[in-house]
């Protein structure tokens, strides 16, 4: 199983390059969004010095724009998400797969965070893919000799965490309090039996468990 990390198990203190660069950005918010997702959450600079010039390129901002000087906001585990690892841990081995750029996770050890519940940590970053990418959630598949088709990928995003999932040929389970909209209700009946929606992380962990433990119901890890 593969799990989302910001927004599903913690969040930022502070403000995220990518946040920055989507303030700077004359582009539409959802727009310079997903831009900064594909592109700047992608990149590794230490395999692509020019990588910040292509962010900005992106964008629409100028090459000396970029935030050169960012210094990367504290991640904090929402109360109770160690726990959750770590039951989801006993019943199915458990990897994650998380949007982040390469400045922002500088200073956060999300395998410590977890330990010793993780099998592997995956960013964005270090695959060369985010998601709705569906490479990201296909090569972290591969990397543990899996099928994406194996892959149950938990996260909040029905626009990065659903979609990547989907695109990739997994499974998905979306965390959201909120009701489904129309777009996601018509995306949601396009591939039937592959996403469940549960309003939290502890009703993910009850679903998770209840769905695998049951010898006739066996969800398949990505982890042999």
């Amino acid at each position: 199983m593969s799990l989302d990390v910001g927004y599903t198990l913690g969040e930022p203190s502070g403000t995220t390059l990518t946040q920055r660069l989507v303030e700077l950005s004359p582009l539409p918010a959802r727009e310079a969004k997903q831009v900064a997702q594909r592109i700047l959450h992608a990149l590794d600079p230490r395999r692509d010095a020019a990588g910040p010039q292509t962010v900005c390129t992106a964008l629409g901002l100028a090459p000396s724009a970029f935030p050169h000087d960012h210094r990367p906001p504290h991640f904090a585990l929402w109360p109770g998400a160690v726990v959750a690892v770590a039951r989801i841990a006993r019943v199915v081995p458990v990897v994650t797969l998380s949007n982040v750029s390469h400045w922002d996770e500088r200073e956060t050890d999300v395998a410590a965070l977890l330990a010793p519940h993780l099998r592997a940590h995956h960013p964005s970053w270090q695959l060369g893919f985010a998601k709705p990418d569906p490479r990201a959630v296909q090569t972290v598949a591969r990397l543990h000799g899996q099928d994406p088709a194996e892959v149950l990928h938990v996260g909040d995003s029905l626009d990065y965490d659903v979609r990547g999932a989907l695109a990739a040929g997994a499974q998905a389970l979306w965390i959201t309090p909120h009701p489904p909209s129309a777009e996601a209700l018509r995306l949601l009946a396009e591939h039937p039996g592959r996403v469940a929606v549960v309003p939290d992380l502890a009703r993910a962990v009850g679903h998770i468990e209840q769905t695998v433990l049951p010898s006739t119901h066996t969800i398949r890890s990505i982890i042999p």
